[in-house]
């Protein structure tokens, strides 16, 4: 009876103690090549057999914003030379993330001292001195968390956001980190860069 007991209590204790590294649930959202998300594009080339003459279709695989996977089909028809490979790019996509725009305050959080936060359009920063010691994305829903190097208490909040690509944004404190967990209102590849003040987080 007392070893049922203090086995109950210890399965309580461990559960009941805040991990801070939530699992990412990868199931049905990995694209072929592995990387999630995935990254921006910037050039494919795909070498042609020496027995290609000519060009039919194209057919294009893409998936949305709600997550759902799309399929386009281009005739072409068009003789080809099997010597030169295809290109796939996208020469005049805005790299991210991106800089441009006048970025406001989120004044629901003006209260925290540790880090402040800005939005222009599909951009956020993260104005602080700490530094990001990881980052990653968890799905359903779309959200992703940054990590900040501090043992400086903060209490927790959570505040939503009214409008724009941003719905939630959630701090928690875990003993030598605080975790920044951004909500989005839907799927987007995305990019965190440092800046002078900073984080930079963009979304495409």
């Amino acid at each position: 009876m007392k070893r049922a007991c203090f086995v109950g209590l210890f399965c309580v204790a461990a559960f009941a103690r805040l991990n801070p590294f939530e699992p990412i649930d990868h199931s049905g959202d990995r694209n072929d090549s592995g990387a999630f998300p995935p990254r921006q594009l910037e050039e494919i080339s795909i070498d042609l057999p020496p027995s290609s003459r000519a060009l039919r279709e194209i057919k294009i695989t893409h998936q949305e914003n709600d997550g759902s996977i799309s399929t386009i089909n281009r005739k072409v028809d068009r003789s080809i030379d099997w010597r030169a490979p295809l290109r796939l790019d996208q020469p005049n996509a805005e790299k991210l993330p991106r800089k441009t725009g006048s970025f406001a305050p989120i004044d629901e959080l003006e209260s925290i001292g540790r880090v402040k936060f800005f939005v222009a359009g599909d951009a956020m920063k993260f104005q602080t001195q700490d530094r990001l010691i990881r980052s990653f994305f968890l799905p359903r829903p779309s959200r992703i968390a940054l990590d900040f190097n501090s043992s400086v208490p903060l209490e927790p909040i959570a505040v939503k956001l009214k409008e724009g690509y941003f719905t939630q944004i959630e701090i928690s404190f875990h003993e030598t980190f605080y975790r920044v967990t951004v909500t989005l209102d839907s799927y987007y590849p995305y990019a965190i860069e440092s800046v002078s003040e900073g984080y930079l987080l963009g979304l495409n």
